[in-house]
Parts: structure tokens; C-alpha cells; sequence
């Protein structure tokens, strides 16, 4: 594997927050994708990322122990099956603060092509500046 992307955040918002922001339709569609195809992210749950510019990313619900951990696996080529694509897996990892807030880190891997690697480590920073945007409401 050509490694991970790995960020960390301290965000003023309680984990209960951070975690509907991370796994509700309407909440994710605020920051990460235009929309969710399938809902709320539920275990074991398929569904879809959708960027009117981009594409449709298929992605499964890998694990969900709220309000602590969420991971999921999504194609790394639009409009592919997901059972039919390269995949990389996302893990969100909330712990709570002593003031309240929430340190939120996550960890993408699988990357299989250096470019796919950085280009994502380049969008997580934009698409966690506008999660950080969000929760700061």
C-alpha cells in the first residue's frame, strides 16, 4: 500500500454533535457530499456519495460504535460498484475533551497509486475545513 491519510482536529463541539454531523444524511450533505444516496449511515449499510461534478462513490458502513468510532470502505472511481472497485477505508475515531469538545481523528488507507493518496490527503483538508465551518455554527 502507498500509505494513509491522517488528520486530527479539536473541535469546541460535544461528540454527540460531531457524530450526527458524520452520520446523518442531512448533515453529511452539508459538508462532505452534495448527497447521500441511502439515508443515515446505519452498520452494514450501503449507500452512495454523490458530487454533481464528480460522480456517484459507492461506500459500506464497516463499523459503527457510537458516538466513539465510524468506519467505511468507498470506490475510488465514480459510478462503479463497489464490489467492482478499488477501495480505500475511512476511519473516524471521536474522543471527548475535558472542555466539552471533541478531538476527531481520521484515518484513510488503502491506497494503492501515490496521485489517488494525495489528492485525497488535499480534499480531506478542504472537506474538514467545511465540517469545522459547520460545527462552528
Amino acid at each position: 500500500m502507498i500509505g494513509t491519510v491522517e488528520k486530527t482536529l479539536e473541535l469546541a463541539a460535544a461528540p454527540e454533535r460531531v457524530w450526527r454531523s458524520i452520520t446523518e444524511a442531512s448533515e453529511l450533505s452539508r459538508w462532505f457530499p452534495d448527497r447521500v444516496d441511502g439515508g443515515d449511515l446505519v452498520a452494514g449499510g450501503d449507500g452512495g456519495w454523490v458530487w454533481e461534478e464528480h460522480g456517484h462513490y459507492a461506500f459500506r458502513v464497516e463499523v459503527m460504535e457510537p458516538p466513539i468510532r465510524l468506519v467505511w470502505r468507498w470506490a475510488r472511481e465514480p459510478n462503479t460498484a463497489l464490489e467492482e472497485a478499488a477501495t480505500t477505508t475511512v476511519e473516524w475515531v471521536l474522543e471527548p475533551g475535558s472542555d466539552g469538545g471533541t478531538t476527531l481523528r481520521l484515518r484513510e488507507s488503502g491506497f494503492t497509486r501515490v496521485e489517488d493518496r494525495s489528492e485525497n490527503d488535499a480534499g480531506w483538508d478542504a472537506e474538514l475545513g467545511e465540517l469545522v465551518a459547520l460545527l462552528a455554527d
